[in-house]
Parts: C-alpha cells; structure tokens; sequence
C-alpha cells in the first residue's frame, strides 16, 4: 500500500467517524418544551446537517480518488490528462483536475 492510498484510507477513515458522530448528537439530543431552546437546537441541527453534508460530499470524492487509484489514473487530471502537481494532491489528495483545468 502507497504513501497516497494510506492518506486516503486515513481520511476516510476520519470522515466516516465524523458523520457517525453527527448522526449520534442528532439522535442523542433532548427536545426542550422552551421556545428560545428550540430554535436554538434548530439552529444547532442546521450546522450539523450541513457539516455532515460536507463530510459525505468529501467521502464521497476520497471513494473516487481510491477507484482512481487502484485504476493507475490516480494524479493524472480527467480533463486534460497532465500530471496533477504533487503540492495539489498534498493540499486535496482527492484532486481530479490540475490546477490549470480546475480554474
């Protein structure tokens, strides 16, 4: 196993425990009979849903890059088909497009 498909299996790794987290403070969480503690937990809901959208949404590209990977086409841009720089994939290890095509 490679220094990139180790990265990759760590940040899933991270994310998926993320959103497992998320989903237990959804279902772990008191519902209050006070107006101003509503809102406030709806708001906290929103945060949460949209943190956790965010942790899916990157799964969801770290599962691409894995596939990309094991194909031999991880690092090489779907677009044009150049290298993608090594500082790019350091920076967003999920990175499907150089930095020229990704602008």
């Amino acid at each position: 196993m490679g220094i990139q498909e180790e990265r990759l299996l760590a940040l899933r790794a991270e994310l998926t425990e993320r959103v497992n987290k998320i989903d237990k403070d959804f279902h772990s969480r008191e519902t209050s009979s006070k107006f101003s503690e509503q809102v406030t937990g709806g708001q906290n809901d929103d945060v949460l849903h949209n943190l956790k959208n965010e942790a899916q949404f990157e799964l969801e590209q770290i599962e691409h890059a894995l596939v990309r990977l094991r194909a031999g086409e991880y690092g090489v841009c779907e677009k044009c088909g150049a290298d993608i720089a090594e500082a790019r994939l350091t920076a967003v290890p999920y990175a499907t497009h150089c930095r020229q095509c990704a602008a």
